[in-house]
This record gives structure tokens, C-alpha cells and sequence, in this order.
């Protein structure tokens, strides 16, 4: 994983014909899922998938809500982050249902939402932020 796309994992050597200027290489991935570079192609294959289990015919949007930098050492040290966590994921919910109803002008729609929660960032530093799958509109009860 440390050496994922870089000089020092295996690659390919090809030369293209129509410009002929040199070699070029292509740096072989890991492809783990625990690799900030290779994670990332993994979770947007697993939103494609998850989208049309939920809803045939309906697109969906990947929104990254993040924790502002100055409440990451508090979130981080926090007594019970279990419960700050969890209080997270639902406030995150919320301001998308109430961003969705402002957009459309009524409170009778609900959304179509399931959000993540991701503690690190790629380079392995405490970033608490919220991956989030969202389905692009809003569902009306009524009809």
C-alpha cells in the first residue's frame, strides 16, 4: 500500500507508436481497500452498486461533509465518540433534509441519504468528514 502507484511498485513500459517520443510507464495499484489512493475507486464502485439496489432509475450524488478544522482536536479527544459520532451522522442527515426542503419550499418530501463516517484522510491524519450517498431529488409521500 506505501508504495501504491509509485516508482517503486512493479509497472508496465510502453512505447506509443504514433508519437514515438520515448517510453512511457504505467504504475501497477494494489488495489486494496485500505489504501487511501485505491479506497477511493473502491467507494465510488460500492456507490454505483448501492444506488441500484435502493431506487431503479434513479441517480445519485456523492456529497463530503467535513468537520471544520478547529473541532477536530475536541471531536479527536472527546469522552464518549461513539455518541458524538453517532450525533454526527444524524445532524448530517438533518441539514440535507432541510437544504432539500428549502430547495423544493415544503417539509412533506424526504430524501433518499445514507451517510458514512470516515475518521482519517488519505494521508492518514485525523479528518473526521462524512462520505454521504444521496439520491439526487426528493420523494413526496403523497404521490
Amino acid at each position: 500500500m506505501l508504495k501504491c502507484v509509485s516508482s517503486k511498485n512493479v509497472f508496465a513500459t510502453y512505447q506509443y507508436l504514433g508519437c514515438c517520443q520515448g517510453q512511457h510507464k504505467v504504475h501497477f495499484s494494489c488495489k486494496g481497500k485500505t489504501c487511501p489512493q485505491c479506497g477511493k475507486r473502491s467507494a465510488q464502485e460500492i456507490i454505483v452498486k448501492i444506488g441500484v439496489r435502493l431506487f431503479p432509475r434513479v441517480s445519485y450524488r456523492q456529497v463530503i461533509l467535513t468537520l471544520p478544522e478547529q473541532l477536530r482536536i475536541p471531536f479527536h479527544n472527546h469522552s464518549n465518540q461513539k455518541r458524538l459520532y453517532f450525533r454526527f451522522l444524524v445532524l448530517a442527515e438533518a441539514c440535507l433534509l432541510e437544504l432539500i426542503q428549502a430547495h423544493f419550499k415544503t417539509d412533506a418530501c424526504k430524501i433518499a441519504v445514507i451517510v458514512f463516517i470516515h475518521t482519517h484522510s488519505y494521508n492518514g491524519n485525523y479528518n473526521l468528514h462524512l462520505p454521504v450517498i444521496l439520491a439526487e431529488g426528493a420523494f413526496f409521500p403523497s404521490n
